[in-house]
């Protein structure tokens, strides 16, 4: 049997060491969790957006599959090599200085786009199957290294529902009802099915690419509730000419002053997603916290592709945002839009003015210190007997 992962943009962040999030996953007979997930925007100059997706799933499914939900048709579908946002993950991630130069890195490794132009391809109807499946129209079909991909769309959510299953999509009777959103919003899909897959615990998959028309990025979550981690993270970076903020979702903030109150002792990066998670809490269950924006950090446009920096807008500026999204707060899409005149956002944190002199004073060196005073006092005292 073969489970549909079917994503939103299956990019975006991950848990401490690494997540993502987007889309849902459809099981069958072994459960598979979508974990994880990184996105890449890149908007260019035009009116064309470049997304480039990577999820992050557990299971042990050797038919493993996904579908991304779209409001265009994409072109130049393709993978990007799997290391590809190490960069990015590094140079951006958030970083906190304590005192006397200790610090921590918290070290995450970790969309569609709304209102799309309409495409030229021209469809064919669905072969074969029920009347149902023959409804779904078929736009383009094609390989890349390790996928096999269907971009297909249908007026009827029913006939789509019955076309994956019957293309070795394996979808669930309770995704139905979103399905029935998605279509009743006129979205294209895209299914992707592993050509030689190998029944893993946990993997990750390639980076897939693709490229649409329009300006507004938006990262389609809502079937992700389907089969997700009970909070999903995920990590969303946004290569514009400016600054890049949420639409439906609040913004809100990691305090300095909560990392400073935990120190260098007790903060690492799974207490970071824990402040994060209690940040999106009190802001409603639906927030991005913004780790970086500015202009593109030295280093990360080499480690883009050739396409990939053909991409770039002339002067690109760079957001990254991070969230962790419950699923029982998976019922929109986070969208994104531009404004310029906003602040640079810095991942260095310098949290030191915010330390207190029992924290300064750490516990561990006033031992030290009383263990040397008294090595000093002996030596004296030897010293006046001799």
């Amino acid at each position: 049997m073969r489970k549909t992962l079917v994503v939103g943009f299956a990019l975006a962040s991950l848990v401490p060491q690494a997540a993502l999030a987007c889309g849902g996953l459809f099981c069958s007979n072994s459960p598979v969790n979508q974990n994880a997930e990184r996105v890449l925007f890149i908007k260019s100059a035009g009116r064309e957006t470049t997304a480039v997706v990577q999820i992050q799933a557990q299971g042990n499914d050797p038919n493993f599959a996904w579908v991304v939900p779209l409001d265009a048709i994409p072109h130049d579908i393709h993978e990007e090599p799997s290391g590809m946002f190490n960069q990015l993950d590094f140079t951006t991630s958030p970083r906190y200085q304590f005192f006397n130069g200790l610090s921590a890195g918290v070290g995450l490794s970790g969309g569609g786009g709304c209102g799309f132009s309409a495409s030229d391809a021209s469809p064919t109807a669905a072969p074969g199957g029920s009347d149902e499946a023959r409804s779904v129209m078929v736009w383009a079909s094609g390989e890349t290294s390790n996928f096999h991909f269907d971009v297909v769309s249908a007026d009827d959510p029913r006939g789509l529902f019955t076309w994956l299953n019957a293309n070795s999509y394996r979808t669930p009777e309770e995704a139905n009802p979103i399905i029935a959103e998605y279509v009743s919003e006129h979205k294209f899909f895209i299914a992707f099915r592993l050509h030689s897959p190998a029944g893993v615990p946990n993997f990750l998959v390639s980076p897939v690419a693709f490229t649409y028309a329009g300006n507004a990025p938006c990262v389609p979550i809502r079937l992700t509730r389907i089969a997700t981690a009970p909070t999903l993270p995920i990590l969303t970076y946004v290569l514009s000419d400016q600054r890049a903020v949420p639409i439906n979702f609040a913004q809100t903030t990691v305090a300095d002053a909560e990392v400073a109150r935990l120190g260098p002792q007790r903060f690492n990066a799974q207490v970071y997603d824990q402040l994060v998670g209690q940040a999106i809490s009190e802001a409603g269950g639906r927030g991005w916290i913004t780790e970086f924006a500015g202009p593109l950090p030295d280093g990360v446009r080499e480690s883009l592709s050739t396409a990939l920096q053909a991409a770039l807008p002339p002067a690109p500026y760079l957001t990254r945002m991070y969230t962790t999204v419950d699923a029982r707060n998976m019922d929109r899409d986070p969208e994104f839009a531009f404004s310029r005149g906003l602040p640079d956002v810095s991942n260095v944190h310098d949290v030191s003015r915010f330390m207190t002199r029992s924290q300064v004073l750490d516990g561990r060196y006033l031992l030290l210190g009383v263990a040397l005073a008294g090595l000093c006092r002996a030596a004296l005292r030897r010293r006046a007997r001799a």
